[in-house]
């Protein structure tokens, strides 16, 4: 069975090892563990780490310049921007990989006289250099949207007119527009201005665990509803306040399944085991027991069938969900 991750942030540690002199990064430490996961495909995200806030675009330029040095030189990445573009992991021993966007803050700084003159001149580069995914805020509230979490909540809740004008640009060239991260006011403005449907990449449901990453049973159906996709979140804390368990996380890919069909789930695990020796500006402390890394995803599956998944329901939601979706959205 093929995986279809929606989210990692495995391209972090990449940049940090090369930074330390590493080189084959991804070919070396990545790829032997996505494979034993089952793992063909997965959007990869640029996150700008809290560590380095005060200088954003500093940072963006860096961690791009790392990753694809070490992305130039895999036997085993194929960069895609549509599912045209895609192959057969198990014949190519590639991995597929979308380039995404956690948090856009570094476009403030784009260079230009005004934010509206950084966002149309950032917007067609980032098209060019290959990303069709964008997350607007990661737990802070920038000069588009607020995010959960937000250490700088303060300043105003919701979409500006600049996150707007970035969700019309963004619709434009048919990226995926994603609101993992946003909070409910930002969410809210967010499917209400884009005329395509939104994703949640990474997040779980806010019935089961009250956390504000999560989603409502409104929000879950409002994706449903217009065409989107939602990836559940391995990350314990979205899982259960007490108890996070594999078990648990099954529990809620039970309860969306239930709530608006299992068409509607995938997998974004969103695992940062990885992280723990990167000095990010973030703690993630903690695990879900039995699925604390891409390599027990496969015992994931064995139990997501016990507990009732059909083949059919099982494939989908491993893969063909998020395939579907992106072969509809992305148009290369």
């Amino acid at each position: 069975m093929k995986v279809f991750d929606l989210h990692s942030d495995l391209f972090t540690d990449i940049a940090y090892r090369r930074k330390n002199g590493e080189t084959n990064v991804f070919d070396r430490i990545h790829y032997p563990k996505l494979k034993c996961g089952y793992v063909d495909s997965v959007i990869c995200v640029f996150w700008v780490e809290p560590a380095f806030r005060n200088n954003p675009l500093a940072r963006f330029e860096e961690l791009y310049r790392y990753v694809m040095e070490d992305l130039h030189e895999s036997l085993h990445v194929n960069v895609c921007v549509s599912t045209e573009d895609m192959v057969d992991s198990n014949e190519t021993k590639k991995i597929n990989v979308f380039l995404g966007l956690e948090g856009l803050s570094f476009m403030e700084r784009w260079g230009k006289s005004d934010f509206h003159e950084n966002i149309e001149s950032a917007f067609p580069e980032l098209h060019a250099k290959d990303f069709r995914h964008a997350i607007y805020a990661w737990n802070e509230t920038n000069f588009l949207a607020s995010g959960t979490g937000s250490y700088n909540e303060g300043i105003h809740k919701g979409l500006t007119e600049h996150g707007k004008e970035v969700t019309r640009l963004a619709n434009a060239k048919n990226w995926i527009v994603d609101a993992s991260h946003t909070d409910d006011k930002s969410f809210w403005d967010l499917y209400h201005t884009s005329d395509q449907p939104i994703i949640a990449s990474h997040s779980n449901a806010r019935a089961l665990c009250p956390q504000n990453r999560n989603l409502t049973n409104e929000q879950i159906k409002a994706i449903a509803n217009g065409g989107g996709i939602i990836g559940l979140n391995a990350y314990f804390e979205f899982i259960d306040e007490l108890n996070p368990t594999v078990d648990r996380f099954i529990d809620h890919a039970v309860y969306i399944a239930e709530l608006v069909g299992s068409e509607y789930v995938a997998f974004g695990f969103d695992f940062v085991d990885f992280l723990d020796n990167h000095e990010v500006g973030a703690s993630f402390e903690g695990t879900t027991v039995g699925l604390e890394t891409v390599e027990q995803v496969p015992e994931l599956l064995v139990k997501m069938e016990k507990r009732g998944f059909s083949k059919k329901e099982l494939t989908g939601i491993s893969y063909d969900n998020a395939f579907n979706f992106l072969s509809r959205q992305l148009k290369g």
